[in-house]
């Protein structure tokens, strides 16, 4: 068997900027891993940041569009939206070096406070990548799955929030349950009656609890 840390080592080899359309740049990073895909929403100023990355499926947009939903609204109001598509989807470690790869991207062109937004599998890679770097200042975990997401005992004090469906049939609120049972303070969990896994039910109360503590904790 690999060495784990050995097979985990990635190193950015350099940054490919596509086409702009409506605010939107895709962003590709060439790494010794292969290339990771980002759509950049950038900021007038550089200082913050949310990462966003997805459920195990992969994709840019992240649970009933809240992802690009962020990236129109969120820029004028002084924040840098980065949508990650994984390399390899629901290959835990290498989405985890994938997030990581971009963490260090953003770090590398200005944001020195960045928050990190996942959802279902995503939430576990978002929870993970948060206990490894210094600019994570806060965690948003949206319909988590427990598996991968075992230290989420070691994020504080960095804040964190849960939101979960009330109705998820795929991961039961349950599992964001025991995160939260399982992080230290500061934490937050927010189990919204009658709402499935994608939150499609309660879309834009799910927007309006990520962009008040994005405000608050970026």
């Amino acid at each position: 068997m690999e060495n784990h840390e050995q097979n985990m080592t990635l190193r950015i080899t350099g940054v490919e900027p596509g086409d702009e359309i409506a605010g939107a740049r895709r962003v590709t990073i060439a790494t010794t891993r292969g290339a990771i895909p980002l759509i950049l929403h950038a900021a007038p100023e550089k200082g913050r940041a949310v990462l966003c990355v997805s459920g195990a499926i992969g994709g840019f947009d992240g649970p009933s569009m809240l992802y690009p939903r962020l990236g129109l609204e969120l820029p004028p109001r002084g924040f840098t939206i980065a949508r990650l598509d994984y390399r390899e989807p629901n290959e835990f470690g290498e989405c985890l070096v994938d997030t990581m790869a971009a963490l260090t991207f953003l770090s590398g062109i200005g944001h020195e406070r960045i928050a990190l937004i996942g959802h279902s599998f995503g939430g576990a890679v978002a929870i993970n990548a948060g206990t490894l770097s210094l600019n994570v200042t806060t965690v948003i975990a949206l319909s988590s799955q427990l598996a991968g997401a075992h230290v989420a005992g070691e994020l504080a004090p960095k804040p964190l929030l849960l939101i979960h469906g009330g109705a998820d049939t795929i991961l039961p609120h349950e599992s964001s349950q025991a995160l939260y049972d399982r992080a230290g303070e500061p934490k937050t969990i927010k189990i919204l009656p009658g709402v499935g896994h994608g939150l499609a039910e309660a879309q834009d109360e799910v927007f309006e609890l990520v962009t008040a503590w994005l405000s608050e904790k970026v």
